[in-house]
């Protein structure tokens, strides 16, 4: 049995061991929240969105909703000023250009955040929709040192294999968090508290990155006193993208974030894929059924730990997934590195 291929299965283990770290608190109280949400060009989702943002479950007093118009060119603004008038905890901002100085969309989630009221900045996209229970599902994994929450997502309409993709990227969140060194986040689905946002400096240190906001600032606060945890409950939902060309370069953007982790993840990351690439070795030029089949094994188990969390319904082509997603990760992460990429306008 190969001994590098026996570690790298116990490391997946204990991975899968961490996944079922559980951050509930035993008396939840009733936090309040700001919804930021940066919107450009998005008349088509504002619809659902705004549907979904009214079946919220929550005190009124205890949540607002700040939309900021990112310089939109469609009627994006128009609707969503008439949804701010309806709803009364709901406020909106324009700005009139794109902003120089922060760039991607964080010129206008800083907008949001200047203008919050609350304890804990709730951070979603125009292009998702947040379940009834959303609030209340993030009161049980706060407590008072708790100063980031990890959500997830799902899209609708995705196919199997973007299915598996975005579950694999659950157990990443929830695993590396479990294990107290948090890779990654979803910023369709998290929740800051502005407190700590405030104490690293919001996004002024990271403002000339396009994309990996939620990444970014998760590196942030895992170098203070806070504590970051996961919420595995209510998956805020999102549109899967139309078209192949849109998802090749929306993977790249979403894969392509080494050059955004710490030195040491850096090398694990690297390490990691020089596995990847030892395993086919192993089985086609030595024939070692065994430790492959140990690999096999421990990745099993992870996956099975992230079934368990969140409750997913197995599917027999997981089994498949399993084996072509490293790959996959490895070559879309090496294309949004030293590639270009496109995203929306």
């Amino acid at each position: 049995m190969d001994l590098i291929i026996l570690v790298f299965s116990v490391f997946l283990i204990i991975l899968g061991l961490s996944i079922l770290r559980n951050w509930k608190v035993k008396s939840p109280v009733q936090n309040t929240y700001s919804i930021l949400i940066a919107c450009r060009n998005e008349e088509s989702n504002l619809p659902e969105l705004f549907q979904s943002l009214r079946k919220i479950d929550y005190p009124y007093d205890k949540f607002e909703i700040i939309i900021v118009d990112d310089a939109s060119d469609d009627d994006s603004f128009r609707l969503i000023s008439n949804f701010c008038t309806d709803f009364k905890n709901a406020k909106c901002f324009r700005l009139e250009e794109k902003d120089t100085e922060y760039f991607g969309k964080k010129a206008a989630l800083k907008k949001a955040a200047d203008n919050a009221i609350f304890d804990f900045l709730l951070f979603t996209d125009a292009d998702c929709f947040p379940q009834p229970d959303w609030l209340k599902s993030y009161n049980k994994n706060i407590s008072d040192k708790t100063g980031m929450v990890v959500g997830n997502y799902e899209e609708k309409n995705a196919s199997s294999f973007r299915i598996f993709s975005n579950r694999i990227s659950f157990a990443i969140f929830a695993g590396t968090i479990g294990l107290n060194c948090p890779f990654s986040a979803a910023g369709g689905n998290l929740a800051v508290r502005k407190k700590a946002f405030l104490e690293v400096g919001g996004y002024d240190k990271i403002r000339h990155h396009l994309a990996g906001d939620d990444k970014l600032l998760l590196n942030l606060i895992r170098k203070t006193d806070w504590q970051i945890s996961y919420n595995p409950e209510s998956v805020v939902q999102t549109k899967a993208v139309p078209d192949k060309t849109s998802s090749y370069h929306q993977q790249k953007r979403r894969y392509g974030k080494f050059g955004m982790s710490s030195f040491g993840f850096k090398i694990i990351s690297l390490l990691i894929v020089l596995i990847y690439l030892y395993i086919p070795v192993r089985f086609f030029v030595f024939k070692d059924w065994e430790s492959v089949l140990i690999y096999f094994l421990g990745t099993l188990f992870f996956w099975a730990m992230n079934i368990a969390k969140h409750k997913f319904r197995f599917r027999m082509i997981d089994l498949i997934f399993i084996l072509i997603y490293p790959y996959y990760l490895i070559i879309y992460s090496i294309l949004g590195t030293f590639g270009t990429w496109n995203w929306k306008n």
